[in-house]
């Protein structure tokens, strides 16, 4: 819980920044590329996270990396995280980001999880029906698994559609669960 209070409070400074210079899509692109890379290589992530390495180290191997990589502006913006002792929150810090930029773009990022794949014509539908009902510009990110037996499990924000037949199954067993049963009489 404090991880996504400090992370959205270090986002909304940085998107107003972003705003205010009308580079939203700039620098959270700069972001992207700054937590992918932190992401993929397993050393860069370990001395981010490292409480023992100064912030003097850590900004100096952030520099190095990404100088060439992304402007000034987002450089100097890590800098103060990595000095607030804030560098394993820079993940969290461009997911909120991210849904500050989609929220002012009208936009929303739906996973969609199913049992089958579903083909284009079915995710463009699945993404029509989406944007009707929340009134927002849909971007779908679809993944597999097998589990659900069947239908979909939609995610936008912290919203769950759960259409699918796992999900069915537990609602009515928790349903069932919920009846007292006291006796079952046999007749002959």
């Amino acid at each position: 819980m404090l991880e996504n209070a400090v992370a959205r409070r270090y986002a909304q400074a940085f998107f107003t920044l972003a705003r205010e210079k009308d580079l939203v899509d700039n620098l959270e692109a700069e972001l992207k590329v700054v937590v992918d890379t932190i992401n993929e290589n397993e050393e860069l992530k370990r001395v981010m996270d490292h409480q023992l390495i100064s912030p003097e180290e850590k900004k100096a191997i952030i520099n190095g990396v990404f100088s060439q990589e992304v402007s000034e502006i987002t450089l100097n913006f890590l800098d103060i995280v990595i000095e607030k002792y804030r560098a394993t929150y820079i993940p969290g810090i461009y997911h909120e980001f991210v849904s500050y930029a989609n929220e002012t773009r009208n936009m929303a990022d739906a996973r969609v999880k199913t049992a089958v794949e579903l083909n284009d014509s079915d995710l463009d539908t699945l993404k029509a029906r989406l944007t009707a009902v929340t009134g927002k510009t849909i971007r779908l990110q679809s993944e597999l698994d097998p589990s659900l037996i069947g239908g979909v499990v939609v995610r936008i924000g912290d919203k769950v559609i759960d259409g699918s037949l796992a999900g069915r199954l537990e609602r009515l067993k928790d349903n069932l669960l919920q009846f007292e049963v006291k006796e079952i009489g046999v007749r002959d």
